[in-house]
């Protein structure tokens, strides 16, 4: 079972969040063809082999923010994805269920407590400081924020994951950005080489590391 999280209490005098400058913050983003299987049910096996990794990073003093995939392919699985994106949106609100539940598991048994956030772009443009603050107070609280788009209001509003990974490094001025991918990708993926070439430039500009890693490999996110 999990420690309770004794909360840190950093607030400003508006009301907000407050928290001085985190250092050493890494955003790993898992693809959906690292996540799930080929039967699109999550592959226990390789999460607790990434979410053991991610627990000696944190015992090397990083702090990492998760942005996962997956959610639509999981839930294809009961909906048919194939004639509308109404019908995308659907699954996606089933399959997020099932992957922030076998993450938190997972993660759990790691010692290590998740919390969710799902975002469109059009919550990151009206409320940015309030969501890099929420962010950063979880981080400072020990906690891993798990990221992701909120396809059930919103499907692909930043374009698919990669680029919101990007936008989340900008606001938290990460160390740098690692994607865990098959390089191939998923069947229902909104990524691939394009998009994480245009990913890179973006984060490039920044003075902001980005790999792109096979995320089968064993111990892959130790090797940097």
């Amino acid at each position: 079972m999990v420690p309770r999280v004794n909360l840190v209490l950093a607030v400003s005098q508006g009301g907000g969040f407050f928290v001085g400058k985190i250092q050493k913050i890494i955003i790993i983003k898992i693809g959906s063809g690292v996540l799930l299987t080929k039967h699109h049910k999550v592959d226990q096996f390789r999460i607790k082999h990434i979410a053991n990794q991610i627990s000696a990073l944190r015992s090397d003093g990083y702090q990492v923010v998760l942005i996962v995939s997956g959610a639509v392919a999981y839930g294809s699985r009961f909906i048919d994805v194939s004639e509308h994106n109404s019908h995308r949106k659907l699954a996606a609100s089933i399959g997020q269920i099932y992957i922030i539940t076998a993450l938190n598991e997972i993660f759990g048994r790691a010692n290590m407590q998740i919390s969710q956030l799902l975002l469109t772009k059009e919550d990151l443009v009206k409320r940015q400081k309030d969501i890099k603050e929420l962010i950063e107070f979880s981080l400072v609280n020990n906690l891993i924020p798990v990221i992701n788009e909120n396809d059930v209001l919103d499907l692909n509003s930043f374009g698919g994951n990669d680029l919101l990974a990007v936008e989340i490094a900008k606001q938290l001025k990460t160390e740098k950005v690692i994607i865990l991918s098959t390089l191939q990708g998923s069947t229902y993926g909104v990524g691939g080489a394009k998009t994480k070439i245009e990913a890179k430039k973006h984060l490039e500009n920044r003075n902001i590391l980005m790999h792109i890693l096979d995320g089968k490999q064993k111990n892959v996110l130790l090797t940097i």
